[in-house]
């Protein structure tokens, strides 16, 4: 189905293709009133409607510094919406923009402010489950990064704020290059994981490639298997020669925490403190800032 020009709740006119989500498309939308451009994100009639969950998870963090408003969800003809504020491009887009590699003051900053999402998210009982640099998208007046894409996101707490019991045997969940240990070995995915992830993803901006995007098979679950296997037989060292021991240091300790643990979020954060300094990093310098 052709959508571009449709109208939704005869005010938001889609415009373009964004890109494309965990379940569902984005478009750059306008509103007719306003005239401001916003996100339009589409899922089309699926028998378990991954956008109306997503919706509950953007409902239950709003006003949360760092997560996009919603500002509508509805259903309309053969698909589901979701409108929300529109921003820059992704983490992902800025890389391809600066040669492929951005640099280590940059990394350093955007593993701060994702650092913070993944706190507030946490704190509130809730697990990304899929983090990349698709999911974090550039406000390039602010310098602000903005988490999205919650389709896969889950509780970890029940309803009485007990952590839900380990299970397993799970299939990987979101995006295999940036899957933890524990998650190739089919474990739910919990706090540790989301971290460790993100651990990959700043690697994956500073070095430009994870050692294991070559690894190829034409079946989809040996291919996994394989790209675990990697990440495990090898020590971290092995995997990162050239990356600072503070990265190692961090992922080691991503994962040496257990299911249920929770997080030291400062200590994480003071880890990281002496690279900053080495490198005289500023607070303020975006390599997008020059472009």
């Amino acid at each position: 189905m052709n959508v571009m020009n449709v109208i939704v709740e005869r005010k938001y006119t889609i415009l373009s293709k964004l890109g494309q989500g965990s379940f569902g498309t984005i478009y750059k939308g306008i509103n007719n009133l306003t005239q401001s451009k916003v996100a339009i994100k589409i899922e089309y009639n699926p028998p378990d409607c991954i956008l109306t969950h997503e919706a509950k998870i953007y409902k239950y963090l709003e006003g949360k510094d760092g997560i996009p408003r919603l500002l509508s969800f509805g259903k309309e003809g053969l698909f589901h919406y979701m409108i929300m504020d529109l921003f820059d491009e992704s983490l992902e887009v800025m890389k391809r923009k600066s040669n492929g590699k951005l640099s280590l003051n940059t990394v350093l900053n955007i593993f701060y402010q994702s650092l913070e999402r993944l706190e507030t998210i946490h704190t509130l009982g809730i697990v990304h489950r899929d983090i990349k640099p698709d999911n974090f998208i550039v406000d390039r007046s602010t310098t602000k990064i903005y988490m999205i894409d919650f389709g896969l996101s889950r509780r970890f707490l029940d309803v009485n704020e007990k952590i839900i019991p380990l299970s397993s045997g799970h299939n990987i969940t979101g995006s295999v290059r940036y899957s933890s240990i524990h998650v190739h070995s089919g474990m739910v995915g919990t706090r540790r994981d989301d971290l460790e992830s993100l651990g990959y993803m700043i690697l994956y901006l500073w070095l430009g490639r994870l050692p294991w995007q070559g690894i190829t098979h034409e079946s989809q679950t040996i291919r996994y298997e394989l790209i675990g296997r990697y990440k495990t037989t090898h020590t971290l060292v092995d995997l990162f020669p050239s990356a600072p021991m503070e990265c190692i240091d961090y992922l080691n300790y991503c994962r040496r925490l257990s299911f249920d643990e929770k997080p030291d979020y400062e200590f994480i954060r003071s880890m990281f403190y002496p690279l900053y300094k080495q490198h005289h990093c500023s607070e303020n310098y975006y390599d997008w800032i020059k472009q």
